[in-house]
């Protein structure tokens, strides 16, 4: 069953939502996706980034708050003297909300399959909240296949700001991986604030991760192949996981399986630095009225972080994990970045990709939705789910399946050759689909 819209493949017309791009070679000497749509006629160059849209450049999209160190305060948060349990009671009543208008979302045709199986790890990292069975991961087996080998994973982390959300809330983000992909999904339920404040959430991710790589051959899939991806909050998490991983002993965490090798990191409008309070944030934002309500994310930072800390202890890389150093950054795998004009988090993310940049050998596709605004790729209760998240979701695995090597028989073509490698990746038949349903 389709269960996203038709959108632009090889010989369509451009789609006008697609707007930023940047590709970059990898560390092996390999080619990193080109990820252009087949009308742009030149290859852009690794350090230009350019939008579809004429009126638009790079710099005009980058902004930097109107302050000096010296001058910045600390954010004073309405909920700071608020008790936990009026906290509390507040997140529950929008998580109960926000997971009804998910259930809707996920019954809007086309409508996206249900996880296959469900899964119940243990917390072993968490000092404050540990326990046999507390993490549940949703999982998306791909159908039946005549042997190939091993299939690939990506471990999934759902957003929500760390107070609402689920694993299914991705569950056409899901599907778009299994179907175009052949992998195994997981999309993990981490423990959610203000009952599970910072780093709890981070450090279910960790577990996840390493208890899921211990259990590859049950799965069908090869360890070494295991891309992780997440949206806002998760996006957050999913790297933040990745720099645990490299340095558990920073944070005095003793792991309990082996570090898997990660393929690389799909990140949708991540949260990427808190030492930037939430006004100063809005400040940068082409449309500040299209940001997350201060009421609401007033709420995810008191529930998220608690204790409170100060802006300037807000360095942890846990939490504002754009901020590694350049030796760990100079480890990181494969990145697709995906943000989107309309957000307080879009500068964080240009800032974190210029680092990557910057670092010698590393893989970037870098693209920003046109004129859409934070989590636009969730459609609201009943409403039509919009082409470019068909289009945006393409780009991903399209990325994502370069860095795994399923281009490997057209690796050395030109990039004249992109629509033909476009087509060896499925999406064609699953949009076929999506075309026979209308």
């Amino acid at each position: 069953m389709p269960f996203l819209p038709t959108t632009t493949v090889a010989g369509d017309a451009p789609d006008p939502n697609a707007v930023l791009i940047e590709s970059k070679p990898n560390n092996k000497g390999g080619k990193a996706t080109q990820a252009v749509h087949d009308q742009i006629p030149t290859i852009i160059e690794p350090t230009t980034v350019q939008l579809s849209s004429a009126n638009n450049s790079y710099e005009h999209l980058e902004k930097i708050p109107d302050v000096v160190e010296a001058d910045r305060v600390d954010y004073i948060n309405p909920f700071a003297n608020s008790s936990r349990w009026y906290v509390s009671m507040r997140a529950h009543a929008i998580r109960s909300a926000a997971g009804m208008a998910f259930s809707l979302s996920n019954r809007t045709v086309p409508a996206p399959p249900v996880p296959s199986q469900c899964l119940w790890l243990d917390s072993t990292l968490s000092a404050a909240f540990p326990g046999k069975d507390k993490i549940k991961v949703d999982v998306w087996m791909p159908p039946p296949r005549i042997a190939l080998g091993p299939r690939a994973a990506v471990i999934n982390f759902h957003g929500g700001g760390w107070i609402l959300g689920a694993g299914t809330d991705d569950s056409r983000w899901a599907a778009a991986v299994m179907t175009s992909m052949d992998a195994v999904v997981f999309s993990v339920n981490y423990r959610l604030a203000p009952a599970h404040p910072f780093p709890t959430p981070i450090e279910d991710c960790v577990d996840a991760i390493l208890q899921i790589a211990a259990r590859a051959d049950e799965f069908g899939f090869d360890p070494n192949r295991i891309v992780l991806s997440g949206f806002s909050a998760g996006a957050s998490n999913a790297l933040s996981s990745w720099v645990v991983l490299q340095e558990p002993q920073r944070w005095d965490y003793e792991l309990p399986q082996p570090v898997p090798a990660i393929a690389g990191l799909a990140l949708f409008y991540p949260v990427l630095d808190w030492t930037f309070t939430r006004p100063e944030k809005r400040s940068t934002c082409h449309r500040p009225d299209l940001t997350l309500s201060p009421g609401l994310t007033d709420l995810i930072d008191a529930s998220y972080v608690y204790p409170e800390i100060p802006r300037k202890q807000c360095d942890d890389w846990r939490l504002s994990p754009g901020l590694v150093d350049d030796a760990t950054l100079a480890k990181l795998p494969p990145v697709h970045l995906c943000l989107c004009e309309y957000d307080m988090l879009l500068q964080e993310g240009l800032r974190f990709a210029k680092r990557v940049r910057a670092c010698p050998d590393k893989t970037l596709t870098l693209r920003v939705v046109s004129q859409e605004k934070h989590a636009w790729d969730k459609p609201l209760p009943l409403a039509a789910v919009k082409e470019s998240v068909a289009a945006e979701y393409t780009e991903a695995t399209l990325a994502m399946a370069s860095w795994l090597g399923q281009f490997h028989d057209t690796d050395n073509d030109s990039m004249l050759s992109l629509p033909t490698k476009r087509l060896r990746l499925r999406p064609s038949a699953y949009f076929k689909r999506s075309r026979s349903a209308e």
